[in-house]
């Protein structure tokens, strides 16, 4: 234990080393249970890294994925957006220290992933249909009216949850578990949810996990609807890499009657 905390300790400086010139898996896994029905979809990407004079290159290909459920909202959108651009490598600038500086060809990226979100929009002709096409419709004519930084933050959401060097730095020298406020998305609408979050060594990596627990309320055509809403989520941080191994996310919803549920869970593991 001494000899590993020492080892981690060596790490404090929070350097970014990724392997270079290597390819890298990374695996999506996410289960989604609403109304007592479970759905799987699975996705895969490769990243490459490349030194620079700057810090690194990072050429992400987004493989073959299921087809992703088109969610309503615009995170859950875009999540499903970059499952229909299987096939094309988008090049992303890093600095030293892993954060996203810049994006090769972001505005024909942009449009691509924008131009597929529409594409969801549903084709039927019942009411629902084109509420719901509407819907999807509007979501992707704002996100293609965003500004450049909000598409390059996006876009970064590639890599960006992947890179941690900062909590190697942290784990360094450990404290108690401190509060924080988390946004979280559910079916029953957006809430702000107050959790815990700890970092600590363990087992010669580094672990982040957050809890949080909130109410949430929406109106709609039913009335006044309350659920709560709970997420948890870890990371285990390889400190040689800085670089995010696995990491599970799951957010639950249920109603305030207790008849309405819902559940994600997301686990994205690295294959190195």
């Amino acid at each position: 234990m001494i000899l590993a905390a020492i080892a981690l300790a060596s790490q404090a400086t929070g350097s970014f080393a990724p392997p270079i010139d290597r390819p890298i898996t990374v695996r999506i896994e996410t289960e989604r249970t609403q109304d007592g029905t479970t759905r799987r979809f699975t996705g895969q990407r490769t990243l490459r890294f490349a030194a620079t004079d700057t810090g690194y290159r990072v050429a992400v290909t987004l493989d073959a994925a299921d087809p992703a459920e088109a969610e309503s909202d615009p995170a859950g959108l875009l999540r499903a957006g970059f499952a229909r651009l299987a096939g094309r490598t988008i090049t992303l600038s890093l600095a030293p220290d892993g954060t996203v500086t810049a994006i090769a060809d972001s505005d024909t990226v942009w449009r691509a992933l924008t131009d597929g979100i529409a594409a969801m929009a549903p084709s039927g002709t019942g009411a629902d249909a084109r509420q719901r096409a509407a819907q999807v419709r509007a979501i992707a004519a704002a996100l293609a009216a965003q500004p450049e930084p909000a598409r390059r933050s996006a876009l970064a959401t590639l890599v960006a949850p992947l890179i941690a060097p900062h909590l190697v730095v942290e784990a360094a020298s450990p404290g108690p578990p401190r509060t924080v406020q988390l946004p979280a998305t559910s079916p029953f609408g957006r809430a702000e949810l107050t959790g815990l979050r700890t970092v600590r060594q363990r087992d010669a990596m580094v672990e982040l996990s957050l809890s949080a627990t909130g109410a949430v309320g929406v109106s709609g055509s039913a009335g006044e609807v309350r659920a709560t809403v709970a997420i948890e989520r870890l990371q285990r941080v390889d400190p040689a890499t800085g670089l995010v191994i696995v990491s599970r996310e799951r957010i639950e919803s249920v109603s305030a009657d207790g008849r309405q549920r819902s559940e994600r869970v997301t686990i994205t593991r690295l294959e190195l």
